[in-house]
């Protein structure tokens, strides 16, 4: 068969309508499965590429740098040692500081980058704008677009930047668009010449990093040279090194979101699959046409794929339009907790990968989809002279009992991946799904038939013709169809939704944990700095601890530190604590003597994940890279306490020893007994004065902005859960409207029989209610089983704490919303379609 003839064939198919609106179906029902794998494609590759971006534009053509282990960095003259070892061309400092920029409309998180012209002279595009004597003599700051705009500022105008518990002001000498920097113009940086940032710091004499280009050829010799230099007390690494740092953070918020987006991306694809099983009957009689006029096995085969390819094209192209505007208006926003360690952007970075990956999937969907009739082709016609009521009970004992069978050894299957490898959730889950399928037919038959003994005794002409229709070999495969979508979109946005719910409670739980350690958290303000990071001069706790209505006063002190390829979050409860070690977040240990142990000091609790990835057991020791290196033993596995990297615990004294600075990052204040804490906090102000850079929240305000922080990388698991029940009301809508509407002319023959409007359309929506309830109720079963499932696997692959429930109201809430929405849809052409004339 020729091409042309393929299409003109395919052409005269779609004039007729009910062919059109069946094939329009297939195609939205692919299009949602590639716009949301788009969508999650985009995002994660804009998560990781901000950073990326912003790395590369500052290195350049440099190839190693040495780094600070501490924020407060080391003596610049260091400098001119580099410089002077044999192999390296070039090398330039940088101060880098986390700050809040302070406008007159808003006040935004920055990354304050103190840069040197010989950043600009080796490559570095995000200075190459500058001219060399610009850079090294204007004393004011280059803020991206982004920023400026957030916080209302124009070039040449002041602005405040609180560093710490200091607020200086600052001068804004321009502003970097998009056609300067490109797409750095969404970064959260603030660009300054180094002797300026260092002014501003309080770091005058001092560097965060010094960045080095080597001659061709002398990488390992200048590497050497480097740790020589470093002493262990400064860290060696690849220029780019955060990219590597940013990728392990952001691995498990990548895993757990390419964990949803793959069920959903499995819950589109089989969208679209029982779309094309409504399509079925029009493909078997295009089929048998085609073999009765004398086609060849390969003309069925050309004619279904060049359906596929047109399907898909339009899918693909559908659906990436789609995605593209779900990953602007949807998907924007980022994992907050990430930016608290690095300057995460809000550019959005198409890749073609993203683009490839979820074209070849539509296109994968649409060929298996279409070709599904190919196995009347090969089949034989032997069960076709059989008996009819043979070839049912050959079919009730052979294939429905092979289905059950095989329906419950996939429900076993998922169960030992639940209990044995719960980080294999993917595969648990499309498991779970073929269970679900090959269940189904089972479990609506007996849901029909409960509702038969039910409907008996009310002598119902509207319940009885449901029940004749929905037993009707005739429209069988149609009834499945649509009952599976139902089910399967169910089960997907149960399953995600409740597992994000499970993990949602756990993060809320550490938060609670972690706020109430104190009355009032004094530390430096802003989303950056919500874990305590950024040290200050203590100034003021002895003044506090005086405060009539002040118990104690703690210092609690944290840091991140680069433990291999991790940027790990390090913390020392003050000694005031009650619980240093959270009671909720423990996951190997005793309590108690672990907590006895961190108290005594050369103990250390760390996050499973940095145990699993060392092979560190409880009692081992292991060494830390901090600026003086200190060696711990292992006392408890906790969770991740909330920092994808991992987390580790220290004894106060230990960590004082090992960073060589008794600064803090925080004052936990404790109230006495009876004490008005609006009084107290009066007074904490008046302590800290009126130009501090200090912030003073309660515990309850400090609980409320860590939710906040994990809700913002939480919230596109909550609008995949959303995205889902929308389009299966959608499709589930269309699908049963569709076959309502083929109905009309059974309807006109029940009429000559005397059947009325009402009546008949009363049948149609206790079929509609029926066949849709009965699909929605058995995929919400089998949502709370992938909830678990999926749960189970966050908390062994990405380390966050999960609070393990069976969500039964997202199951009920879930399959009730999409059963009523759907069915109330469907009230419309049922009407319609019961209102045809009598006519046989």
């Amino acid at each position: 068969m020729k091409l042309s003839s393929t299409a003109h064939l395919y052409r005269v198919r779609l004039q007729a309508r009910i062919v059109l609106v069946q094939e329009l179906l297939a195609v939205l029902g692919l299009a949602v499965g590639v716009a949301l794998l788009f969508a999650s494609q985009v995002a994660s590759a804009s998560l990781n590429g901000s950073v990326a971006q912003l790395a590369s534009e500052l290195v350049g053509q440099m190839q190693f740098q040495l780094e600070s282990r501490d924020p407060q960095g080391f003596d610049e003259r260091l400098l001119s040692e580099v410089q002077r070892l044999p192999g390296v061309r070039s090398a330039a400092p940088v101060l880098e500081e986390p700050a809040n920029v302070i406008g007159p409309a808003a006040r935004q998180g920055v990354e304050l980058i103190g840069a040197d012209p010989r950043l600009a002279l080796r490559g570095s595009p995000l200075l190459r704008h500058f001219r060399s004597a610009q850079i090294a003599r204007l004393p004011a700051l280059a803020l991206p677009s982004s920023v400026a705009e957030a916080i209302g500022v124009q070039p040449l105008q002041p602005v405040r930047l609180q560093i710490g518990a200091r607020s200086v002001s600052a001068l804004v000498g321009t502003e970097l668009g998009a056609k300067a920097i490109g797409a750095l113009a969404h970064s959260p940086v603030a660009v300054a010449p180094l002797a300026y940032a260092q002014k501003l710091t309080g770091m005058r004499g001092r560097i965060t990093r010094v960045f080095v280009q080597v001659m061709p050829g002398r990488d390992s010799e200048v590497r050497a040279e480097l740790v020589a230099l470093a002493a262990d007390r400064l860290n060696v690494e690849p220029a780019n090194f955060d990219v590597t740092l940013f990728r392990v953070a952001a691995a498990p918020a990548n895993q757990g979101e390419g964990l949803f987006s793959a069920i959903s991306a499995l819950v589109g694809f089989l969208f679209a699959f029982n779309a094309m099983l409504l399509t079925l009957p029009l493909r078997k009689g295009l089929i048998a046409g085609l073999r009765s006029n004398g086609a060849t096995r390969l003309d069925i085969v050309q004619a279904l794929l060049f359906d596929a390819l047109v399907l898909g094209a339009l899918a693909v192209l559908l659906g990436l339009a789609l995605g593209d505007l779900l990953s602007i208006a949807v998907f924007q926003s980022n994992p907050g907790y990430l930016s608290f360690a690095f300057p995460v952007g809000s550019q959005r970075i198409v890749t073609w990968q993203s683009v490839a990956i979820a074209a070849g999937a539509g296109l994968l969907a649409a060929c298996v989809g279409v070709l599904v009739p190919l196995r009347e082709i090969f089949s034989h016609s032997a069960a076709a002279s059989l008996p009819r009521g043979h070839r049912i009970r050959s079919w009730w004992t052979g294939e429905m009992g092979g289905a059950l069978i095989l329906g419950l050894s996939c429900l076993a299957l998922t169960t030992a991946i639940l209990l044995i490898a719960p980080q294999s959730a993917v595969l648990g889950s499309v498991i779970l799904v073929i269970a679900l399928l090959l269940l189904l037919p089972l479990l609506l038959d007996a849901i029909v038939a409960v509702f038969d003994r039910l409907q008996a005794r009310f002598s119902s002409p509207s319940t009885r013709i449901a029940v004749i229709e929905l037993r009707s070999p005739r429209t069988r495969a149609r009834s499945l169809a649509i009952a599976a979508t139902g089910a399967i979109a169910v089960f997907g946005s149960v399953a995600i939704q409740g597992a994000h719910t499970n993990l949602q409670r756990g993060l809320d739980r550490l938060a609670h944990d972690a706020a109430v350690a104190a009355d009032f958290w004094v530390a430096p303000p802003g989303t950056q700095d919500l874990l305590a990071t950024t040290p200050f001069h203590d100034t003021a706790s002895v003044a506090l601890a005086r405060l009539a209505g002040v118990r104690a006063v703690g210092q609690y002190r944290a840091d991140f530190l680069d433990y291999g390829d991790r940027h790990v979050w390090v913390l020392a409860p003050p000694y005031t604590a009650a619980h240093p070690l959270p009671p909720s977040q423990l996951v190997e240990g005793n309590l108690t003597l672990a907590t006895a142990r961190l108290r005594a000091g050369g103990w250390a609790v760390i996050s499973r994940a940095i145990a699993v990835q060392d092979h560190l057991h409880i009692g081992q020791p292991f060494t830390l890279p901090t600026p003086d290196p200190a060696t711990f033993r292992v006392a408890a596995l906790t969770t991740n306490l909330g920092w994808p990297p991992g987390a580790i615990i220290l004894n106060p004294g230990d960590y004082v020893r090992a960073w060589g600075s008794a600064d803090p990052s925080a004052y936990n204040v404790m109230l006495a007994a009876g004490a008005s804490p609006a009084v107290v906090r009066h007074e904490i102000q008046g302590v800290l004065g009126a130009r501090t850079g200090l912030a003073i929240e309660t515990a309850r305000q400090r609980e409320q902005s860590l939710r906040v922080a994990s809700r913002q990388g939480l919230s596109r698991l909550t609008q995949i859960a959303t995205l889902v029940l929308i389009a299966t009301v959608l499709a589930m809508s269309i699908a049963m409207g569709t076959m309502i509407w083929q109905r009309r002319p059974r309807l006109a023959r029940m009429k000559v029989q005397g059947y009325g409007h009402a009546v008949l359309w009363r049948a149609l929506l206790f079929e509609s209610a029926l066949l849709l309830g009965a699909g929605c109720s058995i995929g919400a079963v089998f949502g709370v089983y992938g909830q678990l499932l999926i749960s189970h696997a966050l908390a062994t692959v990405t380390g966050f704490p999960i609070v393990f429930s069976a969500g039964a109201l997202v199951a009920i809430s879930s399959s009730a919303l999409v059963s009523v929405v759907a069915v109330a849809v469907v009230a419309l052409p049922g009407y319609r379609a019961a209102g045809v004339s009598p006519y046989v």
